[in-house]
C-alpha cells in the first residue's frame, strides 16, 4: 500500500523551466569564474 503524498512532488523538479534557468545561470557563473583566471587554477603573480 502506497502512502498518499500531499503537496508538490519534488522528484519532478526538472520539468520546471525555473529549474533549468537556475541551472544554466549557475553553470555560466562557474564557467566565467574558471575562465577569468581569478585564483581558479593558480595564485596571481606578486
Amino acid at each position: 500500500m502506497k502512502s498518499q503524498h500531499r503537496g508538490r512532488d519534488w522528484r519532478r523538479i526538472h520539468h520546471s523551466p525555473m529549474f533549468w534557468i537556475g541551472l544554466v545561470m549557475c553553470m555560466a557563473a562557474i564557467t566565467i569564474y574558471v575562465l577569468s583566471d581569478d585564483l581558479a587554477w593558480r595564485p596571481g603573480a606578486r
